[in-house]
């Protein structure tokens, strides 16, 4: 058995300075700084320009294709006052159908301004694209700080005065604000609709974006396309990522869940034996660890699985994983076997911490996170206690914090 009930929340904190979080990302991207830890050993001269000439060659890159949408709705009280909803996930629908609706949804959201907002329609409308946008909120509902809120709008057009419904994903590209991390302390500005997003953004679903891949611009992507193979998984990441640790032990820290979508051809590609693999970001990880854990699930149990909870590859799937003795490529090729053809969806809370063996991946390319997070766990369950003295170094090298800053390269296993 693992002894991380020992393990407090404190362990995980530091000192972040202000100045040291970026609040805007340096242009071009690529020329962020990169930290690069291979077997404990720390250098500090390189940027992402350098990553092709890094990684050994015929590696796999792995990136979470995910796009934020724009989360935030700013709408006016029945009393007048302001009102800004946060979009979590929607109630019934996958965010897939929730986007592409026509109808009212509901939705798990945020509240700010909120407090008297107990019955009453909110609303707002505003003329863009064409024509006037209406939009009405209405509460149905509250649990453990989220409100309830179902949303219906309509569009009019301008010329013909026609009314019609559009799906919800137009309106946000209308109506909704970039979701930028709430540390950032400023307002949303043009251009963060382009700098919150990877360039290969493709599965509108995110509330939080990505930010190991914000390092990626075309130019260094096609380089890194030259060498590499690159690999796509989709997770569509929750605000929960910025949950600090709860005081005391983690264990006691209930981690958020998050809907992933992996591809049949991914899973083929994870089948092949001896490559480098590398995955970009903490969200690209942990859906490539949740499938190893759900292929156990789906051996031990007989029946494909489509939820992954926080601790399962900790206490009822252990014995399992032990008994098979599967690597990731053995697991992944039964899987291909089983699916037949088919993507796998399925929705993870697993959290890594020290203690866990990573198996899908060889190395990380990751941000500096904030103190207290379950991102800094996985960081210390990948190269322990040495994150420690990394973030130091980093922070007296001048290095930038958090979303919009620098980045590092984390190798712990070369299979080049």
């Amino acid at each position: 058995m693992f002894s991380e009930g020992a393990m407090q929340s404190s362990s995980f904190d530091y000192e972040l300075p202000e100045e040291a979080i970026a609040i805007h990302p340096v242009e071009p991207r690529s020329i962020a700084r990169m930290l690069v830890w291979r077997g404990g050993v720390v250098e500090m001269d390189y940027t992402f320009k350098d990553l092709p000439n890094l990684l050994p060659s015929d590696s796999q890159l792995w990136v979470n294709n995910t796009k934020v949408i724009r989360a935030r709705l700013i709408l006016q009280k029945p009393t007048g006052g302001r009102l800004e909803v946060f979009l979590l996930e929607p109630m019934n629908l996958t965010m897939e159908q929730a986007l592409s609706s026509t109808q009212p949804v509901d939705w798990k959201c945020l509240v700010k301004g909120g407090k008297r907002w107990n019955d009453g329609t909110a609303f707002i409308e505003v003329e863009g694209s064409g024509g006037i946008w209406s939009v009405q909120a209405k509460r149905i509902g509250a649990d453990e700080g989220v409100r309830f809120v179902q949303l219906s709008w309509t569009f009019r057009d301008n010329k013909s005065e026609k009314r019609s419904v559009l799906c919800f994903s137009e309106l946000l590209d209308v109506l909704g604000k970039m979701p930028l991390p709430p540390y950032m302390r400023r307002q949303e500005e043009a251009q963060d609709a382009v700098d919150y997003q990877t360039i290969y953004a493709e599965v509108p679903g995110s509330v939080a974006a990505p930010t190991a891949g914000l390092h990626f611009d075309s130019e260094l992507f096609a380089e890194l396309s030259v060498g590499c193979t690159i690999h796509n998984v989709t997770l569509h990441v929750g605000a929960g990522t910025f949950k600090p640790l709860v005081d005391g032990s983690i264990t006691d820290h209930s981690m958020h869940g998050e809907s992933c979508l992996v591809s049949n051809d991914a899973i083929q590609s994870l089948c092949k034996m001896g490559v480098h693999r590398v995955a970009t970001g903490t969200t690209s990880l942990r859906t490539l660890e949740s499938l190893y854990w759900l292929a156990i699930k789906w051996k031990t149990s007989g029946t494909q699985p489509h939820e992954l909870n926080q601790w399962e590859w900790r206490d009822e799937l252990n014995e399992g994983a032990r008994s098979l003795n599967w690597n990731m490529e053995t697991a992944m090729q039964w899987c291909a076997v089983q699916l037949d053809g088919r993507d796998w969806h399925f929705h993870t809370s697993i959290m890594i911490i020290p203690g866990y063996e990573i198996r899908s991946v060889q190395a990380l390319i990751t941000n500096f996170h904030l103190p207290n997070s379950t991102l800094l766990c996985l960081v210390a369950a990948a190269i322990g206690d040495s994150w420690k003295s990394m973030y130091e170094e980093a922070l007296d090298s001048g290095f930038r914090f958090l979303s919009f800053g620098d980045g590092s390269y984390l190798e712990w296993n070369s299979k080049g």
